[in-house]
C-alpha cells in the first residue's frame, strides 16, 4: 500500500532522521519547548538538521483539517470553521508526537509505529473534542451543537485509540482515568470561576491534570510493555512536568484568565480578585518577586521529583522531556518574569 498522506509519512520520516543523527534530532524536535511562542520554521532555521525532518511536519495541519472535515460532513457541519476548534493545540503537540514515535521504536513497539497514522488521527479527534468542549464551557453563550459535536469527537477518539492499543481491562481503566482527571480538573475550575482559585498551594502538581489526554498514548502502551503495574508511577511523572509547563501558561495567560474569572494557581493568596482590574492585577502579580520566586521554586521541585521517579524506572528517553522542560522553565522565569 502506498503511503500518501502526511500522517502516513510522519513516523517513517521521523525515525529515518532519528537513526541518522540522534543528537541533531533531539536538538531540533525539542526546540519548541524552549520558547513559548515559536513558528514551526523557527524550530529548524538555525539547526543543522536534514530537511526531511522539517518535511515530516509539513502537511500535518492540512491532514488534521481534512480528518475533521470528513468526520463532521455527515452531520452537515464543518468543524474546521468553528472558532472553538483550536487546531493550534494539535500543532503544539507535534514534538510530542515525534517523541512518541521514537519512544515506541526504542521500546520495540513496532506494530504501534506501523499504526502511527491512526494514532495521529486519534490525536486530532482528542484535541478537537476537548478543545471545543473547553471553549464552550468557558463561554457566556455556549453552543449546544458544538458541545454535542465535542462529545461525538471524543467518542471517536476513544474508540479509535482502543482499536489501536487493544481493548483490555487495563486500557479501559486508563482511558477512564485520563478522561476523569481532565473532567474533574475542569469541573473544579468552572465551579470556582469568579470566586476563588480551585488549586491548593501545597499541591501544584494538580496543574498537570488537564493535560491527561495528551499523554494517553504513552499510558496505553505500558500494558504492551509489561509495565501495567507501573502505570501510577508513569502518570506521576507526566503530572509533575506537565504541571510545570502549565505554571508557565498560567503566568502567560494571566490577563485573559482574570478577565474570565478564572483564578489560577499563580493568583493564590491575592486579595479581592473580583474587585480588581485584570490588567492592573496581572501587573501587580508579575511584579511580586516573592510570588514569582515561589512558583519557580515549586516548578523546579516538581521537575526534580519527575526526574527522580524516572531514574527509579530506568527511563532514559522520557527524562529528555523532563530535562528540556526544566530548560524552558528556567528561560521563561528569567526572560519573561525577570526573576533575579
Amino acid at each position: 500500500m502506498n503511503k500518501t498522506t502526511a500522517f502516513d509519512r510522519f513516523a517513517p520520516t521521523i525515525l529515518q532522521v532519528y537513526h541518522r543523527n540522534k543528537e541533531a534530532f533531539w536538538a531540533a524536535v525539542m526546540a519548541p519547548f524552549l520558547a513559548s511562542k515559536v513558528s514551526m520554521w523557527d524550530w529548524f532555521r538555525h539547526l543543522r538538521v536534514d530537511v526531511s525532518l522539517l518535511s515530516a511536519f509539513r502537511g500535518l495541519d492540512d491532514a488534521a483539517r481534512q480528518t475533521l472535515k470528513d468526520f463532521s460532513a455527515p452531520l452537515g457541519l464543518d468543524v474546521t470553521a468553528w472558532q472553538s476548534n483550536r487546531l493550534q493545540y494539535f500543532k503544539d503537540a507535534y514534538p510530542v508526537f515525534a517523541f512518541l514515535a521514537v519512544w515506541m521504536d526504542e521500546e520495540g513497539l513496532h506494530d504501534l509505529v506501523d499504526q502511527f497514522a491512526d494514532i495521529l488521527r486519534a490525536g486530532v479527534f482528542a484535541v478537537a473534542g476537548y478543545g471545543i468542549l473547553d471553549e464552550n464551557v468557558d463561554s457566556d453563550a455556549p453552543s449546544p451543537v458544538e458541545i454535542l459535536t465535542a462529545q461525538a469527537l471524543l467518542a471517536e477518539y476513544e474508540t479509535l485509540a482502543l482499536r489501536i492499543f487493544g481493548v483490555s481491562q487495563t486500557n479501559l481503566n486508563i482511558m477512564h482515568k485520563m478522561r476523569r482527571l481532565f473532567l474533574e480538573a475542569e469541573i473544579k475550575e468552572k465551579a470556582a470561576r469568579g470566586k476563588t482559585s480551585p488549586y491548593r498551594l501545597d499541591q501544584p502538581q494538580d496543574l498537570g491534570a488537564k493535560g491527561a489526554n495528551s499523554v494517553t498514548p504513552y499510558m496505553l502502551s505500558l500494558e504492551r510493555l509489561g509495565k501495567a503495574a507501573l502505570i501510577d508511577d508513569y502518570w506521576e511523572v507526566f503530572l509533575l512536568f506537565g504541571a510545570a509547563i502549565q505554571m508557565i501558561d498560567d503566568w502567560e495567560d494571566l490577563e485573559k484568565d482574570l478577565a474570565a474569572g478564572h483564578y489560577s494557581y499563580v493568583t493564590l493568596g491575592f486579595p479581592q480578585l473580583r474587585d480588581q482590574d485584570p490588567m492592573k492585577t496581572a501587573h501587580l502579580l508579575r511584579s511580586d518577586q516573592a510570588r514569582v520566586s515561589d512558583t519557580y521554586t515549586r516548578s523546579k521541585e516538581m521537575i526534580a521529583q519527575a526526574r527522580s521517579i524516572l531514574a527509579q524506572l530506568d527511563e532514559t528517553l522520557l527524562v529528555r522531556l523532563v530535562d528540556v522542560t526544566e530548560l524552558r522553565v528556567d528561560a521563561f522565569f528569567r526572560k519573561q518574569l525577570k526573576l533575579i
